[in-house]
């Protein structure tokens, strides 16, 4: 009796130890920096973890020639035809239009997006762009087109729920002697485990149908395009 008591006893210690551990790391912040002022800034957090992911991305002059050489060898050998897979028939029994696999991608996307801006948090946002060219015409009109497009970007950005509007910092600037454009910017954004699970979760069942919506129309397209060739 006292075997089966400390038996239980474990059982429902290391099942609260596994509850808090998923507590816990459902409750871990993922964060995301990035950026370009000349170049390229890639930062991951989990957590207090940070990742710089900077580096690896740019490449130097002898590594970019060396990178380009393997890849004109490798595209120079012949590519072995790949076994075809039998294919599972889909679960329509008809061809969908291309209106509804358009409309499924479509619905995805903006349930997505719309529940996106509810969960994650914009840490901070700051762009600075120079508009600049060898021809003072050009720089007015690139000056315009800049200010319109920094203008949405602000409305958005300050529009999301979760965002504190002095955290966005965007200015356009003008110079009519300098030759060469600036861009400085940065992002950071950051999003719970948690709300991203729920997310995945939200976008799971969407997403298949999708999916097969897809698989399906192009499942009896395939058949209609044999159906004409053999005639």
């Amino acid at each position: 009796m006292i075997a089966l008591e400390i038996i239980g006893w474990i059982l429902l210690s290391l099942l609260g130890l596994v509850l808090l551990l998923l507590v816990l790391l459902c409750s871990l912040k993922l964060s995301l920096q990035a950026g370009y002022c000349e170049t390229l800034l890639l930062k991951v957090g989990i957590g207090p973890v940070k990742l710089n992911l900077s580096d690896s991305m740019q490449m130097s002059k002898e590594e970019a020639e060396e990178f380009t050489a393997k890849k004109k060898k490798k595209a120079a050998k012949p590519k072995e035809k790949p076994k075809k897979k039998k294919e599972k028939p889909p679960k329509y029994t008809e061809k969908p239009s291309l209106t509804a696999v358009v409309t499924a991608f479509k619905d995805l996307a903006v349930g997505i997006l719309t529940r996106f801006a509810k969960h994650i948090k914009l840490e901070e946002l700051r762009l600075r762009v120079l508009a600049a060219s060898d021809d003072a015409a050009k720089t007015a009109l690139e000056y315009g087109s800049f200010c319109a497009a920094a203008g949405m970007v602000q409305t958005a950005a300050e529009a999301l729920p979760r965002t504190n509007p002095k955290k966005v910092n965007i200015a356009v600037e003008c110079d009519f002697l300098a030759d060469t454009p600036e861009i400085d910017a940065e992002i950071r954004v950051s999003i719970r485990v948690w709300r991203l699970v729920w997310m995945a979760l939200f976008a799971a069942k969407p997403l298949m149908e999708a999916l097969e919506l897809l698989k399906a129309y192009k499942h009896f397209k395939k058949i209609e395009k044999d159906e004409k060739d053999s005639k």
